[in-house]
């Protein structure tokens, strides 16, 4: 059965090697695509599944309840968590993670690092693979460090690490650390960064005080291991009342109304956002919806040529091969196709991968042995695609009768459910493309809107210097910095504060609230400031002024050396303290304008009472951090003395690379033991941008592929439609019908299934990337040109994919084309 089969076959091959063609080369495009989109899905599936018995292990998050609000979530914890949940659960198994900057000092070379700083029992819960070290020895030591492969190479070359010593800062306290093991580097399918990992002991900067067991505080990463689902189930149904019980003093009871906590599997974190989980879901959908195009495509053109090997079925019935026979047949052949369409597919997938990865910043690859073997997943797809691509056809050429094939003068073409059933296929194919090539366009130009829409703030000309807030830069020095800077020519401006665009890691919040208003009031963001900072952002007053050296109350007085925390808010209760409001702000507080908010007294609640405050300006939002997030209401408070934080440098008639080079040498010259690190603000944007760019170009190439099938499939319907009415066309022509009259005739059927397929993608597209574009605080109007510009571009393609066919009969001799008859 299966050698005659695949004889037939090879023989159908190369006696209509135009659809066989159109065939194999449809279905491995769809392939390849799927592949792509596929390994694509996987790898953002993936992430820490690398780490053993990654299931069990669950990450601790701190969610914060704002009324009028979504909830705030964050992946730190206060630094005592885990002591206090020792406390209820003692048989829990737990871990901390504290990412601390630090330098490391070689000889004159000084490099900047994270190391992750944890608890004795890291390896209990995160079993991270090693390169070498006895993991049952490691963490015991206080001045023991861990490397990963990659920085062991840079410290010691090809040398043996293990026992030789680093010079390490951490938290400005120099100490010398042995290294006790190597890791296995981190692979790209991680969110987690272990280059350096050391034990996190009170001399690491630790403050057992107030800061370190607050609750109102995150500072690290809380780590937990269940042995099963239920487990964390039972624990997370618990931890309301937990946080009631020892949170009260701080956050006042019932606690769980204004913080949750929440431990969330470690291999669902990466899409944690629906946003980032719908994107992913989108890119498989368009791998699959290829997939489909191209075995439509197969069905299509299977169907259309099913004329073609009429007789050859009826033959094969008059030798007593039965309708099963006929069946088996034709499927073997869909097999074979698929199965041979796979391999070219794959040929293809291996071609573009490198493109695919340099496109779009993907680390994206091919294993064909091993648990993540890719050939029983092919497999897989060539049995699915092959039997639902062959299962039409071949019951539509098995029902052949071979009496009325014989006799007839012309080969059987389905008659007019056939055809209705390929301008069907035809009208799904087009509606698919041109809904796809709507959402390219709207997603390429989202993404370019997003890199030059207004952010509220000057991007040209802009450095963030984020290595000001180093903790081994004295205030002296911090200062002096500051002072040279500015005289730095070109430099126009320069300031500090708590956030800059692209760094928003240190965004606190607080309630304020206008007198006689009920409740703690809304939360807003505050952000400490320096001099020159709406001048160096070009901020947009909307009213009143910004915040100065030259008005006593714009900032608070000198905190006291020593003050308790109790005692520094008695000061500041006691002082009226100027603030600037952003427009985000105004509506909380329940001010109509930004006129209307000027001279205002607002509240900021403190551990006992409030702070009175006075709003002397408002101005326009400043976007620093991602586009999907809204600007929060943020006040900003005016600190002069203490300089610390991000600094941003506003230049004119200078290029970025001399400006950096000019502050680099200066803070070189005031610092010298700490790395210089500083971006422009386009490079410190771009990571809000970069993941919706690399997701843009795969939608773009999968799209632009579902075109090209969807042409191919309209390619085969022309070229069998054509061949079987060139009589009729004869006719025609005999009767005075012109070449043009033709022409319009045939590419007017061949269109009409691509003006239907319009009707049915617009909709389609217009309620899917009005929700894509839902998750972007600034987007794009969904404007009509998009649906135009789509359908025009179809058109354009479905004509051209037809015209040289209808050209060539349009033209043919009537003679020619009725000499049989």
């Amino acid at each position: 059965m299966w050698p005659h089969a695949l004889l037939t076959f090879y023989r159908a091959l190369t006696r209509h090697r135009l659809y066989a063609a159109l065939n194999i080369v449809g279905l491995a495009v769809g392939i390849a695509v799927f592949l792509v989109l596929s390994l694509d899905v996987a790898f953002e599936t993936s992430f820490e599944r690398w780490i053993p018995d990654a299931p069990s292990i669950y990450l601790v998050s701190t969610g914060w309840l704002r009324p009028g609000h979504a909830v705030d979530i964050g992946n730190n914890t206060m630094g005592g968590l885990l002591d206090e949940l020792h406390q209820d659960y003692s048989q829990l198994i737990g871990t901390r993670v504290w990412d601390v900057g630090a330098i490391v000092r070689q000889g004159a070379q000084n490099t900047a690092e994270q190391v992750e700083l944890v608890d004795p029992t890291f390896f209990k819960v995160l079993d991270l693979p090693l390169v070498s070290g006895d993991r049952d020895r490691l963490l015991k030591a206080s001045d023991e460090i861990l490397l990963s492969e990659t920085r062991a190479k840079r410290y010691f070359g090809g040398a043996n690490p293990i026992g030789r010593r680093l010079t390490i800062s951490l938290n400005g306290k120099l100490g010398d650390y042995r290294v006790a093991g190597v890791l296995k580097d981190t692979p790209k399918n991680s969110d987690l960064a272990f280059n350096m990992v050391a034990l996190l002991t009170p001399q690491m900067g630790i403050d057992e005080g107030r800061v370190w067991r607050h609750w109102g505080s995150q500072q690290l990463s809380t780590y937990l291991r269940f042995d099963t689902p239920a487990a964390a189930a039972a624990f997370n149904a618990d931890l309301d009342r937990f946080t009631d019980r020892h949170a009260g003093a701080d956050l006042n009871a019932p606690a769980h109304a204004t913080m949750q906590l929440r431990a969330r599997p470690l291999v669902s974190l990466h899409l944690i956002d629906p946003k980032d989980a719908a994107v992913t879901a989108t890119i498989g959908v368009v791998g699959l919806l290829t997939l489909l195009l191209a075995g439509v495509n197969y069905v299509n053109l299977a169907t259309a040529r099913a004329g073609l090997r009429a007789r050859e079925v009826a033959l094969r019935k008059v030798m007593g091969a039965t309708a099963s026979d006929l069946v088996w047949q034709f499927m073997i052949e869909a097999l074979a196709t698929t199965a041979l369409a796979a391999l070219i597919g794959l040929a293809l997938c291996e071609l573009v991968l490198p493109v695919i990865n340099s496109a779009g910043g993907l680390s994206l690859r091919i294993a064909y042995l091993g648990p993540d073997s890719i050939l029983p997943f092919i497999g897989v797809v060539v049995v699915i695609v092959g039997v639902a691509a062959g299962a039409y056809p071949a019951l539509l050429l098995s029902r052949f009768q071979p009496a009325q094939v014989l006799a007839a003068a012309r080969t059987p073409g389905g008659g007019r459910s056939g055809a209705r059933v390929r301008e069907g296929l035809v009208i799904f194919q087009f509606a698919v493309a041109i809904a796809f090539t709507i959402a390219t366009g709207v997603i390429v130009s989202q993404s370019r809107y997003l890199r030059h829409a207004d952010l509220g703030f000057k991007r040209d000309g802009l450095v963030v210097v984020t290595s000001f807030s180093d903790p081994e830069i004295s205030a002296a020095q911090r200062t002096s910095l500051l002072t040279a800077w500015r005289a730095i020519p070109g430099v126009t401006h320069v300031t500090n504060a708590d956030m800059a665009p692209g760094n928003e890691d240190s965004t606190s919040g607080n309630n304020f609230k206008r007198p006689g208003m009920a409740g703690d009031g809304p939360t807003l963001n505050w952000v400490g400031i320096g001099p020159d900072f709406f001048a160096a952002y070009g901020a947009r007053l909307l009213a009143g002024r910004v915040l100065d050296q030259n008005h006593g109350l714009d900032q608070n007085p000198p905190k006291p050396q020593g003050a308790t925390p109790e005692a520094w808010d008695a000061i500041r209760r006691g002082v009226v303290r100027n603030v600037v409001l952003n427009a985000n702000g105004l509506k909380p507080l329940g001010f109509k304008s930004p006129q209307d908010a000027i001279g205002q007294t607002i509240l900021e609640g403190l551990n006992s009472g409030f702070q009175t405050m006075t709003i002397v300006g408002v101005v326009d939002n400043f976007r620093f951090r991602s586009p999907k997030k809204p600007v929060p209401p943020t006040i900003y408070l005016f600190d002069s003395r203490t300089p610390d934080g991000v600094v941003g440098v506003r230049y004119e008639a200078a290029t970025p690379r001399a400006v950096l080079d000019r502050l680099q040498a200066t803070f070189r010259a005031i610092a010298p033991d700490v790395p210089f690190r500083a971006k422009t603000i386009e490079d410190n944007l771009e990571p809000y941008y970069k993941s919706d760019d690399q997701r843009g170009r795969l939608f773009t190439i999968g799209a632009s592929l579902a075109v090209a099938i969807g042409c191919v499939g309209l390619y085969g319907l022309a070229s069998f439609n054509t061949a079987r009415r060139v009589k009729e066309i004869g006719i025609r022509k005999t009767l005075g019908a012109s070449t043009a009259d033709i022409q319009r005739l045939l590419i007017g059927q061949f269109l009409r299934p691509v003006l239907i397929a319009n009707l049915i993608a617009w909709p389609l597209a217009y309620v899917v990337m009005r929700s894509w574009l839902e998750g972007f605080d600034q987007c794009i109007a969904l404007n009509p040109l998009y649906f135009l510009a789509a359908t025009l571009l179809t058109v354009v393609v479905a004509v051209g994919t037809v015209a040289g066919q209808a050209f060539n009969v349009a033209r043919a001799e009537p003679a020619k084309a009725l000499r049989n008859e």
